[in-house]
């Protein structure tokens, strides 16, 4: 192999490595500036549009592909798709509060401070950025180009999806790693909780469930009382304490790095399937009419 063709194809196009290393270089770099603005709300916001913007040039000059393969698609059905992703979360969550409540791995009791609802739609605004912003790169980006990256006539299409599900999602686990109270335990769990947000994506190539879902299941740990992703909560329905171990509550971590994680992540995966399912059988029928 010559130079040349360490970093460009056959097709003369730079190979997926050298494109992710660019673009994610790029992207740090107009992002740095907004560690300057003391207000993380206008940080996210900036992140976003700085992504979404990148993204846009990236398809035209980088990847050279349509914008709409990012999966952030403005269709009645991506706003449907978020709904509903939306609902799985929330309930997902509040499944695993009631079952940690009956076994006795957590103890809920109600929160004697008022809930404040500014602070409320302000955390809420925070959390679906958060959700725009980690799911269009890891899933949206990184998994659609490592889709592309591995796909060969050496390799089956199965194959492609597991190495780019299995790549970019160990990637977003370990994006958590300097979290507080971030374990072995806690990248692992975020790994399958990736794999879960990434699969609604693969099969729709639509962000709308996947968003809807990673939205709901941070906001809503947060409104009933659970440590997210080692973040405490401060306004809550319920103050949530761990009363047995760590592997069963996830710790100081949260859900997310214990048993109780893995029920919501395995809840939330069987009814995204269960809705695409119903969503196939309908668009078939209406062929049908």
């Amino acid at each position: 192999m010559n130079i040349k063709e360490l970093f460009f194809n056959e097709n003369k196009q730079i190979r997926i490595f050298w494109r992710i290393l660019i673009f994610i270089l790029l992207i740090s770099l107009a992002i740095l500036p907004l560690t300057l603005i003391n207000n993380s709300y206008l940080q996210f916001v900036g992140a976003v549009f700085i992504l979404i913007f990148g993204l846009y040039i990236n398809s035209k000059y980088l990847d050279k592909r349509s914008f709409s393969e990012y999966g952030l698609v403005f269709k009645i059905e991506t706003f449907s798709n978020l709904l509903i992703g939306i609902l799985i979360g929330v309930f997902s969550v509040i499944l695993i509060l009631l079952i940690g409540k009956i076994t006795g791995i957590i103890i809920v009791s109600d929160h004697t401070s008022t809930l404040k609802l500014s602070l409320i739609s302000l955390f809420a605004f925070k959390m679906f950025l958060v959700s725009i912003l980690e799911e269009t790169f890891f899933r949206g980006y990184l998994y659609t180009n490592l889709y592309d990256g591995f796909k060969s006539k050496k390799t089956s299409q199965k194959m492609t999806f597991l190495i780019s599900l299995l790549i970019s999602s160990v990637m977003f686990g370990l994006a958590h790693f300097s979290n507080n109270n971030a374990s072995i335990h806690s990248i692992v769990l975020l790994t399958i909780n990736g794999i879960v947000w990434c699969i609604p994506f693969a099969i729709t190539k639509n962000l709308g469930l996947s968003i809807g879902l990673h939205f709901a299941w941070n906001f809503t740990q947060t409104l009933l009382g659970f440590t997210m992703s080692g973040n405490k909560a401060i306004n809550s329905l319920y103050i949530i304490e761990n009363q047995k171990s760590d592997l069963l509550s996830g710790g100081e971590y949260g859900p997310e790095a214990g048993f109780l994680g893995l029920i919501g992540f395995i809840t939330m995966l069987l009814l995204s399937f269960a809705y695409l399912k119903i969503k196939q059988k309908k668009r078939i029928t209406t062929l049908y009419m």
